[in-house]
């Protein structure tokens, strides 16, 4: 018997909103962290989180050859071509500027933050306004993989290294000070933070959800509602559905985690600026995830362990704009 994908996916939402909820993870934190900031928990979680993907993915995908299975369906191969390096560079700069990606503007609506509502509106409206659809779009692109060049086992060792030296590169802290360095032991033990635990956790859950359905996405279905509601839409609603069903499982587990931790409160906007500055970052969101068909999330969380191209050409770009981002918001301040 086949679990209804409805629930199914519903239940990893909230599953992944009691997490970020709980651990305080957060994409967005860690882009300032790499740009700004000294503190490096925020990038330790997403590097956790995508090493334990990528061998998770490694595993049942290994596991599913063995078998005779198909591999495909179970990994996300998207279009790879200058619009994903685009459309990477304005969703980093849009993520930065609103404080939140896509998954934080979730997580932060089941927490009552009012601007939350905004940047969300912001990701709709760009969805639905993209100005660069006959310059870029290329549905037709190659959804290039590592496993068709080099085959699945030397791709994943790859990528596992990658990741893994990228880490150590990434401890150290920007513009550290000059002190003597801790003991091994005591470092490790500062390692481990709810931010790190929460990316295990997610990229766990991650590897669940792709063995059974498919990777996590999270930005696309949103950038999809504009065609939904239109009177003539050129997407199913079967098809868009369950990966919805999870960002409403997802805001609900987020909520639900918050009123039990008695964190809940509604809050809103106090500055016209604030209104202004999120709106414009969920916009540039929104056209990101339209020209390179993803989110943080689907464009590189669950692409690297995909062995897709469009992983690192997504990274390629996320990292730029979100660095153009960082230095925008130190002015606005």
């Amino acid at each position: 018997m086949h679990a209804n994908p409805l629930l199914l996916f519903t239940l990893f939402g909230v599953a992944y909103g009691i997490v970020l909820q709980r651990s305080g993870f957060c994409f967005s934190q860690a882009a300032f962290e790499l740009f700004y900031l000294r503190s490096r928990d925020a990038v330790n979680g997403v590097m956790a989180g995508l090493l334990l993907a990528t061998l998770g993915f490694g595993a049942v995908t290994l596991v599913r050859q063995q078998a005779g299975l198909p591999t495909t369906p179970h990994l996300l191969l998207l279009p790879a071509g200058v619009s994903t390096i685009f459309g990477g560079a304005l969703f980093g700069l849009g993520m930065t500027l609103a404080g939140m990606c896509a998954v934080g503007t979730l997580q932060r609506l089941g927490e009552g933050y009012g601007l939350a509502w905004v940047v969300f509106a912001g990701v709709l409206a760009g969805a639905a306004t993209y100005p660069f659809a006959q310059f870029l779009s290329r549905p037709d692109a190659p959804a290039l993989s590592l496993a068709d060049a080099v085959g699945p086992r030397v791709g994943y060792a790859l990528t596992l290294l990658a990741l893994a030296i990228a880490w150590l590169i990434l401890l150290r802290p920007r513009r550290a000070p000059r002190t003597p360095p801790s003991p091994l032991p005591a470092r490790l033990r500062a390692l481990v933070t709810p931010a790190l635990l929460g990316g295990v956790a997610l990229g766990l859950l991650n590897t669940a959800q792709m063995a059974v359905a498919s990777p996590w996405t999270a930005g696309y279905p949103l950038a999809l509602i504009p065609s939904l509601l239109s009177s003539t839409p050129d997407v199913s609603l079967n098809s868009v559905a369950p990966p919805l069903a999870l960002n409403a499982g997802l805001v609900f587990g987020a909520a639900a985690s918050s009123l039990v931790r008695k964190q809940f409160r509604f809050t809103y906007p106090r500055r016209g600026r604030d209104i202004l500055v999120g709106l414009l970052g969920g916009m540039l969101m929104g056209w990101g995830i339209r020209a390179a068909h993803a989110c943080n999330i689907g464009g590189v969380f669950s692409a690297l362990p995909s062995l897709a191209l469009s992983g690192w050409l997504y990274l390629a770009g996320l990292l730029p704009g979100a660095w153009l981002g960082t230095k925008a918001i130190q002015r606005l301040r």
